[in-house]
């Protein structure tokens, strides 16, 4: 089974990030969605057992580091489609993410953008949708981080209280 550890919308709050980093470090990797790139070297100097994969978000410059929009990440049979959500409109809708994240032949996207906890399947495509929310400033309730827990075909969403 693999554990891992997913990170959005840091907008400077690194010390809750850093806070959720420690004390999960049975996760295997760190998923970050975008907006606070700039804090990936320092998050992964915490947790170096941990591999970071991370897509830069609408409020990532060229000086935040060189990461792209969107990426796959395969793990325990899986495709992960990892992009931070604004290319794609999903504030008003998660269509076109889905669009993308099926060309790109994706069983799971994971977005974040919208700062609001959402999780989806659409059983058209097979395709999971998770959005863990903001670390730095949710929109709705608690500062927030996910979990994807994965075995085999089985797939687990969770979230927890950053604060």
């Amino acid at each position: 089974m693999e554990k891992l550890l997913v990170l959005s919308d840091i907008h400077g709050n690194v010390r809750r990030a850093a806070a959720v980093v420690t004390a999960h470090t049975d996760c295997t990797a760190c998923l970050f969605l975008g907006d606070g790139t700039r804090h990936i070297e320092y998050l992964r100097g915490l947790a170096p057992h941990m591999a970071f994969v991370a897509v830069r978000g609408n409020c990532d410059t060229f000086l935040d580091g060189d990461y792209p929009s969107e990426t796959i990440f395969a793990v325990e049979g899986h495709n992960l489609f990892l992009c931070h959500g604004h290319r794609f409109g999903v504030k008003s809708g998660t269509g076109a993410l889905l669009a993308a994240a099926r060309r790109a032949g994706a069983d799971i996207a994971l977005f974040g953008h919208t700062h609001l906890v959402h999780e989806e399947y659409d059983p058209e495509s097979g395709i999971y949708l998770f959005n863990p929310g903001s670390i730095g400033e949710p929109r709705e309730g608690k500062p927030s981080y996910g979990i994807l827990s994965l075995a085999g075909e089985n797939v687990l969403f969770s979230t927890g209280n950053a604060e």
